[in-house]
């Protein structure tokens, strides 16, 4: 081939290279790569800026299916609520230490029925260990609670002192905070196994987790 055809080739190459340079709009950046796992961490993180929500079921997963329906509806409203078996409360409870090391204090809420709210407690207990307070508590017929630690700021218990299957709650001897023991003994239709069914008792807790857990 001609060397003058080669440099002709050449310099039409360059041109079109330079007007390609020019057409493209001033300050015009390439579009940052999106990383779906850190969105979705970033995400995790703000959900959790709401508070660490747990409601604990009691023997077996079988009668604390209400707390399901309570954490659907706190997740619907943006908070991050989780419900697992009381077995399960030590775990949880150094889940949350561990979280509250790594990204600082945040509202916690524990919700409980039946050997999930004598857990509930328990959970209390070593976080208290660790200076870290519980902003709100519910428990539904608990069945032989510890004493509520100091930690806690409001606890509120719904019980039977007669027909029925769940113990009042008592405070710590250094407790302070607010405790409300509810006798449900005389509620027609209510009972152990469904106290954390009803509609209404649902309603007033599911305000209070909203309340404290986006302080």
């Amino acid at each position: 081939m001609p060397g003058g055809t080669v440099v002709g080739g050449l310099r039409a190459i360059i041109l079109v290279a330079v007007a390609l340079c020019l057409a493209a709009p001033a300050g015009a950046a390439p579009k940052a790569r999106v990383n779906p796992s850190s969105d979705r961490a970033t995400i995790d993180v703000a959900r959790h800026k709401t508070g660490e929500v747990f409601l604990l079921r009691g023997y077996a997963d079988v009668f604390s299916r209400g707390l399901d329906a309570m954490a659907a509806t706190l997740n619907r409203q943006g908070i991050d609520a989780k419900v697992t078996n009381h077995n399960s409360w030590r775990a949880i409870a150094l889940e949350i230490i561990g979280r509250q090391r790594r990204l600082g204090p945040r509202p916690v809420v524990l919700v409980g029925h039946s050997l999930g709210a004598n857990a509930v407690i328990q959970i209390a207990e070593l976080l208290k260990k660790e200076h870290i307070a519980v902003q709100y508590m519910a428990t539904f017929a608990a069945t032989g609670p510890h004493p509520v630690p100091s930690n806690v700021r409001r606890v509120d218990n719904f019980y039977f002192a007669t027909h029925g299957w769940g113990e009042p709650l008592t405070g710590a001897g250094d407790f302070s905070g607010r405790l409300s023991n509810r006798d449900f003994s005389d509620a027609e239709g209510v009972g152990h196994f469904n106290i954390d069914k009803q509609p209404a008792i649902q309603r007033e807790v599911l305000a209070r987790i909203i309340r404290y857990a986006k302080r």
